[in-house]
């Protein structure tokens, strides 16, 4: 199996190899796939020291491709030919319609990222040509962008500041949220989003990521377990975690703009406040990125005391 990973660049999203986990789309050796009786699929591990796979194709939630030859018993949705270059285009232009979406908030959340201390707690309508493509309110961590927008029109979009009242998210658009679009662009641009002061100043637990839980890699997890434990610096969370410094950078992008860290000690969280209580209650919350916000706000009482298995969707080793 092929792990694919979107790295948009422009209109034209590029490609990357990555873990299996992390991946936006699968490709998968057809040779290697059997169906099984409750229909979902088993797949050989390619090298010795892995495990089979079994996917439940209805709980998948990206893409997927079949490299020829194929299993006798197996007909996917989608198959190419991986010696033929024309057929691996044809597959990756596919996977781009099928990530449309994914597309979409990338750019979005680049305008967030690039522009985040001039949008302090505002509502935004991102219009072009006089046609509305979607709307981002900063102040109620609500946004919600046209379904089919296609992501070159995006990056050509005006964003016109609103007042408080024309937060309405039209009922025909796709719901989500500035933190989600956010984590979209820092999960994905090559760029280095952490602010300058996180290179020199001791980082902080602050809360559970404003963003769903699906989103958090089992790296992010580490980082925010090793920062409830006790606040670090950048050198000290490497050491202490043993990630790639690029790895450690972009993931702590990601909880940035999601509100879990902070370079300030006045807004952190409690002292030795156990993140793994306080994840369960990430699903939806104030936009709270440090950029935007000066307190933060205590963590409800009411959680569970479990920690999230980061397991993907119709996945499983076996």
């Amino acid at each position: 199996m092929l792990e694919a990973c979107l790295i948009p660049r422009d209109a034209r999203p590029g490609w990357n190899v990555c873990a299996f986990a992390e991946a936006d789309a699968w490709w998968i050796n057809g040779a290697n796939v059997r169906v099984l009786p409750d229909g979902n699929l088993r797949v050989a591990a390619g090298v010795p020291t892995e495990k089979a796979l079994r996917l439940d194709l209805a709980e998948v939630d990206r893409p997927i491709a079949v490299a020829t030859p194929l299993s006798p018993d197996f007909e996917p949705h989608w198959r190419f030919d991986p010696l033929s270059p024309p057929s691996i285009e044809a597959v990756l232009l596919q996977f781009e319609t099928w990530l449309w979406q994914a597309r979409a908030q990338f750019v979005l959340g680049a305008m967030i990222a690039e522009n985040i201390d001039q949008m302090r707690g505002a509502v935004y309508h991102v219009s072009h040509q006089g046609h509305l493509l979607a709307v981002v309110d900063l102040s109620q961590n609500k946004a919600a962008f046209l379904p089919r927008v296609h992501p070159e029109t995006l990056w050509e979009a005006s964003w016109q500041r609103r007042p408080p009242a024309a937060n309405a998210l039209p009922a025909s658009f796709v719901n989500t949220t500035p933190a989600v679009l956010a984590w979209t662009y820092a999960r994905h641009t090559g760029r280095s989003l952490i602010p300058a002061r996180y290179q020199q100043l001791t980082l902080y637990y602050r809360g559970a990521p404003r963003v769903p839980l699906r989103l958090l890699r089992d790296s992010h997890l580490l980082i925010l377990s090793e920062l409830s434990a006790g606040p670090a610096s950048l050198d000290e969370l490497e050491r202490r975690t043993t990630l790639p410094r690029l790895r450690l950078e972009n993931d702590l992008a990601c909880l940035y703009y999601a509100g879990a860290i902070t370079s300030r000690q006045r807004n952190a969280g409690n002292p030795g406040q156990d993140f793994k209580r306080e994840t369960a209650i990430a699903q939806v919350s104030e936009f709270d990125a440090e950029a935007l916000w000066g307190t933060t706000k205590p963590p409800p009482q009411d959680v569970i005391s479990t920690a999230p298995v980061m397991l993907d969707p119709g996945a499983h080793k076996s």
